[in-house]
């Protein structure tokens, strides 16, 4: 009988978490993706330099912050056994590996080189970089979604 209890209790702890991370991370994606960012860059007393090294550091401290939302995610998706959640939580972990391990450090290269005087020709990293982030709030998304849909089947 206990254990029925403690797993009902672990179930209604993936349900909150299912229920509010989801929406939490978008909101971390969407306030420092889609509003610091470009606000960073338009700052006068920034210059393109610091903007770019400002970038690096809150980006590789970003790496940390969603590897542990990701953690959560997976371990309350995995609690819940929904197929669906799973695969997107799994997708999601995906995306951040590239993200993190290919775009991320490809751009704080570019951002040093820009520091030490390099004259960059353009290049994709950035709209690499700005898909990825896109599909991350769209999995994000998704995901809050479909929790919706495994709390109606309660």
């Amino acid at each position: 009988m206990a254990t029925g209890n403690g797993r009902e209790k672990v179930v209604s702890v993936a349900h909150t978490v299912l229920g509010v991370l989801p929406w939490l991370w978008l909101g971390i994606v969407i306030g420092i993706s889609v509003i610091e960012t470009p606000i960073r860059f338009r700052t006068p007393p920034i210059t393109r330099d610091g903007a770019a090294m400002l970038g690096v550091a809150i980006f590789h401290t970003l790496a940390y912050v969603e590897l542990v939302l990701l953690i959560l995610a997976m371990g309350a998706a995995l609690v819940l056994r929904s197929r669906w959640l799973l695969v997107l939580v799994a997708v999601l972990g995906f995306v951040l590996a590239l993200e993190h391990t290919i775009v991320v450090p490809m751009l704080a290269i570019r951002a040093q080189l820009l520091v030490q005087g390099a004259q960059l020709e353009p290049s994709s990293v950035h709209a690499w970089a700005t898909v990825l982030e896109a599909v991350k709030m769209c999995i994000l998304a998704a995901i809050g979604i479909q929790h919706r849909r495994v709390c109606a089947q309660r």
